[in-house]
Formats: C-alpha cells, structure tokens, sequence
C-alpha cells in the first residue's frame, strides 16, 4: 500500500494560475481607490470658492471637500477664512460640523 501520491501538474498550473489572477485584480483595485486631495489652503482656492459661494444654499465642509477635492479638515479651515473675511455667515457650529450660509449682498 502507498500513499496518494502527489497532484498531477494541470491541477497545480491552474492554481497558480488563479493566484495570478487574483493578483492582478487585487493591483487594479488599489490603484483606482488613490484619489489626491489638498492639504493646504491656496489663495487661488479660496478666491474660486469665495466667487461661487453665492450658488449655494447651505456651505458644509462635507460640500466643499466633495465639490474641490479637498480634505474635510482643509474645508474646515477655508470656511472659518471665508467667516473673517465677512463672506459667509455662521449658522450652527459644534465640534463635528460647520453650517453656513453666503452673506447677501
């Protein structure tokens, strides 16, 4: 009596096969999920936010990181820049969220 004996080689190349594929879809999925988002507060930026905050209704910060591509702690910081400059009106405010509103004009 012997033992099983090893697998034939097809069984074992289509394993390796498989693992190459998954693999390769695992490489596709991680580079679609890079998405680069501003850290720093540009003048540019703020003057291009500043000219189209009159379109909109409410301002969040989850609004603005969305609509420019900037991360939240960034937007948080242009809407307090946009409140000193006397451009947009602070509604409701705690630790988590920033609500406001553009200045009529």
């Amino acid at each position: 009596m012997g033992t099983k004996g090893k697998k034939p080689l097809s069984v074992v190349e289509k394993r390796q096969q498989r693992m190459m594929k998954e693999e390769a879809k695992k490489k596709i999925v991680k580079e679609e999920k890079k998405e680069v988002r501003t850290t720093f507060i540009d003048q540019s930026l703020i003057t291009k936010i500043s000219n189209e905050i009159s379109n909109f209704d409410v301002i969040t910060p989850f609004t603005l990181s969305q609509r420019y591509a900037i991360k939240y702690s960034t937007a948080k910081k242009i809407l307090k820049e946009l409140q000193q400059r006397n451009l947009i009106d602070i509604i409701s405010r705690n630790r988590r969220i920033i609500i406001a509103i553009p200045k009529k004009s």
